[in-house]
This record gives structure tokens, C-alpha cells and sequence, in this order.
């Protein structure tokens, strides 16, 4: 397998802890040759929007995101990117709220990805995904809802059917294309790149 040459980034904004503007992302390693130019990642980019945005309430929107011809260390700067503020053409989440309570901001559910291929230890090595702004079973505040894990596994059933912007697939950094996927059981917490304050309580 060949390390992949297309890498995006997909931006989301919410507000968290009363201040607007915290950013979470996803990167998606995908098979393929690198997009040819602009409008060939602009069309990549709308996608998986398309997809990916089921995936939340409408507490959170798509901002913009970034593409890179390969997998990005630290200091590498995209080939591509996109602000969608600008012109007003930011995406809303589409995850349907109806009677159940919203998750708070650092509460995640993921996706994972199975590979066939295995640690040093025999272990299965998996890719795996955080989304925020989702909802929670009433009775259960660490269960993700139902609809929000069937949300997370008709996304992760797209990202590995070959469909992709046409033809492609997710990936791992050397190449290798999942076999299975499945959304996760509990919500845990994750730290958010860029924590707002907490209001000042006076």
C-alpha cells in the first residue's frame, strides 16, 4: 500500500462555555491521487460535508477546512483550504434534536474503523474519530442516542464504501482501507483544542 496523498480537514465551530467560536475538526486520510485543483477540493471537501454534517445538531457549523497532498507534520501547510464565514455559507449540523437533551460541549462519541492489520502485540489497529454537539439518551447521560449512533454508523458505512468524492476511500497513513466500522457504546469527555473561559459567575 502507498501512503495517501489527499488529507482534509473538515472545521466546526459551537459555542462552549457561553463564548462563541470553539473549533473541532476531523482529518480524513483518503485513497486516490491528490485533487487537482481547487474546485476538485472544493468538491471533495462539500462531500463529505454532506455526509459528515448528520452527524451533528445544528448547535454546531462547518466553518472550513484544509487539504494537504500528504499526511501533514507538524509545521506543514495545507496546498488547499477553505473559510466558509466569509460569504455566509457555513453548514449546520442536520442531527435532529426532537426530545432529546443536547450533549454538553466536551462530551464526544467516536467512530472507529477497523483495519486488517495488527500491532507488534497482536492487537487490531483501528482508526478512530471524535464528534461533539450530539444527543444523549434522557435516562443515561453517558449514552449517546440511538439516532446519534445511527448517524455515526451510516458515515462511517460511506467513508470506507469506495464512494467517496467519486471513488475513494479512508485510510490509514501507510494506505491500508478499513473493513468494518462501529460508533462507540458510551460518550466520553474530550479536551477541546482551543478551551473558552468559564463566564465569570459574578
Amino acid at each position: 500500500m502507498a501512503p495517501p496523498t489527499t488529507v482534509i480537514t473538515i472545521n466546526k465551530d459551537m459555542t462552549y462555555r457561553g463564548v462563541p467560536g470553539e473549533v473541532w475538526s476531523n482529518t480524513y486520510m483518503l485513497t486516490g491521487a491528490t485533487p487537482a485543483d481547487s474546485t476538485a477540493w472544493k468538491a471533495l471537501f462539500d462531500a463529505i460535508v454532506l455526509e459528515e454534517k448528520k452527524c451533528y445538531t445544528g448547535n454546531a457549523r462547518v466553518i472550513g477546512g484544509y487539504g494537504y497532498d500528504k499526511v501533514p507534520a507538524k509545521g506543514d501547510h495545507a496546498i488547499w483550504s477553505v473559510d466558509l464565514r466569509p460569504s455566509s455559507a457555513t453548514v449546520l449540523g442536520t442531527l435532529a434534536i426532537s426530545s432529546f437533551p443536547t450533549t454538553a460541549g466536551d462530551q464526544a462519541c467516536w467512530l472507529r474503523w477497523s483495519l486488517n492489520r495488527y500491532t507488534s502485540k497482536g492487537k487490531r489497529v483501528y482508526l478512530r474519530k471524535y464528534f461533539h454537539n450530539g444527543i444523549s439518551v434522557l435516562t443515561v447521560g453517558d449514552n449517546p442516542a440511538p439516532a446519534w449512533r445511527t448517524a455515526l454508523d451510516g458515515f462511517g458505512t460511506f467513508m470506507m464504501g469506495a464512494t467517496v468524492g467519486g471513488s475513494r476511500t479512508l485510510c490509514d497513513r501507510l494506505g491500508n482501507t478499513p473493513i468494518a466500522s462501529t460508533s462507540g457504546q458510551f460518550m466520553t469527555t474530550r479536551t477541546l483544542k482551543r478551551r473558552s473561559k468559564r463566564p465569570d459567575p459574578s
